[in-house]
């Protein structure tokens, strides 16, 4: 059986938090509140057409409605149809200003009035090309108006009334308009700002990564290294005991090798999602009892203590479970106490292991940030142990792709104690059997 592993983690590249996007804003962006401006927009109009029409007459009141109708309802199926664009409904009230100086004739008041709306309208949400685009064919419409229009209602505007309800009503739409595009372009910038912000926070961990990588890969190998130079040179010199006590050296610094390295590479296949489980029946004693031996060999600082009895099957992948384990048992080994205990238990559907140790356990305000890559309750200058912050949330993440999670609890009186569940056999039979 095999499951895919979840999600990636992906870090930005080396300068992105330098560069800053020079595209204008996209309209899933301005979209809604440019929306929701015409709407108002309209509605003003609306009340404007009402209390121009008592003076104008109701010809020109139910023509001017019409218009609004038609304009009303163009805006409503631009903005439920999926791509929908801007330059579009610029045009679009270019198009219906266009029409009313044709029933008009050269309305000097509209003309003064809806030329700075529509330049700020075209400027403001469209990129400066469309924009022009937009005022050449306004100065067309607006100059055939001038020179062809047939003007059946120029009789109609030149009532004081028509024209300050005119006027102000552009004046109004004109503010509306600037205040909607400012505000969203202040949201944008927000945005801007926070994705420079974790850019650069990206860049430091990284940075921060490459540093820890760096002295805690050259380390082993010096031992090694130098061991092995050691043993080359004076083998004819050393007694067996100096030759054993060089070798175990060289093979525990390996094993420590062995481990960062394997941490490293599991990286990029959780980034790109091809890190598979192959899950399998398994009883997972045995392999605790050989992973604790390895980890702890009789002899050592600190001792650790097994209590699971054999014959549970989960369905796990015994080679992730060993890595979790080792990465457990070694933060165990290097930040607990004398005395380490695994045990194993069954609890709703599930197979808990847990790892406990006496030691100084983990402050409240680190108990969640030590399951974040590259993150240590100790930093920088600070550190006193080896390891580069990947262990527990590879760990968790392992987990939880083999149907489990992995979780932190402060151990009684004092101490850590790490918990991960896998799967029951039993629960894992009947889930496939439900979705069979």
């Amino acid at each position: 059986m095999i499951l895919p592993s979840i999600g990636p983690y992906l870090l930005p590249k080396h300068g992105a938090m330098d560069q800053t996007p020079q595209a204008p804003p996209a309209y899933d962006d301005i979209g809604p509140a440019f929306d929701r401006t015409r709407t108002v927009n309209l509605i003003l109009a609306a009340i404007a057409i009402f209390v121009i029409g008592f003076e104008v007459g109701w010809e020109a009141f139910a023509l001017a409605l019409v218009t609004l109708v038609i304009g009303g309802s163009i805006n409503e199926y631009r903005r439920r149809r999926p791509g929908r664009s801007t330059s579009i409904a610029v045009g679009i009230d270019v198009t219906i200003i266009g029409m009313v100086l044709f029933l008009t004739g050269t309305w000097p008041t509209l003309l003064l009035a809806a030329t700075p709306y529509m330049l700020v309208m075209a400027f403001l949400l469209l990129p400066p090309g469309r924009a022009l685009v937009i005022v050449v064919y306004m100065g067309a419409l607006f100059a055939a108006a001038h020179y062809f229009a047939p003007a059946p209602l120029s009789g109609a505007i030149e009532g004081a009334l028509v024209n300050a309800v005119t006027a102000v009503l552009f004046l109004v739409l004109t503010v509306i308009a600037v205040a909607a595009a400012s505000g969203t372009l202040h949201k944008i910038r927000g945005v801007e700002r926070k994705m420079l912000e974790s850019a650069r926070q990206a860049n430091l961990v990284k940075d921060q990564f490459v540093s820890m990588v760096s002295h805690e890969l050259r380390t082993p190998l010096t031992s090694i290294a130098g061991f092995a130079e050691t043993l080359r040179t004076g083998w004819a010199d050393l007694d067996s005991s100096e030759i054993n006590e060089f070798l175990e050296i060289i093979n525990t610094q390996a094993d420590h090798l062995h481990d960062l390295v394997e941490d490293i590479l599991i990286l990029p296949r959780l980034e790109a999602g091809k890190l598979t489980i192959v899950a399998e029946f398994m009883d997972p004693a045995p392999l605790t009892h050989r992973i604790v031996s390895l980890v702890f060999p009789s002899g050592g600082e600190s001792d650790a203590r097994v209590a699971m009895a054999g014959g549970t099957t989960v369905l796990a992948d015994p080679r992730r479970v060993d890595q979790v384990l080792r990465n457990l048992l070694g933060n165990a080994r290097k930040y607990g106490g004398e005395e380490i205990l695994v045990d194993g238990q069954e609890i709703d559907n599930a197979y808990v292991i847990t790892v406990t140790d006496n030691g100084a356990g983990i402050p409240p305000e680190d108990q969640e940030r030590i399951f974040d890559h590259f993150e240590q309750v100790s930093k920088g200058d600070d550190r006193t142990n080896s390891g580069v912050g990947l262990g527990l949330p590879i760990a968790r993440q392992l987990v939880r792709a083999m149907g489990g999670d992995l979780t932190y609890s402060d151990a009684f009186p004092h101490g850590a104690r790490f918990s991960f569940t896998l799967p029951l056999a039993t629960a894992a039979g009947a889930a496939q059997e439900q979705t069979a």
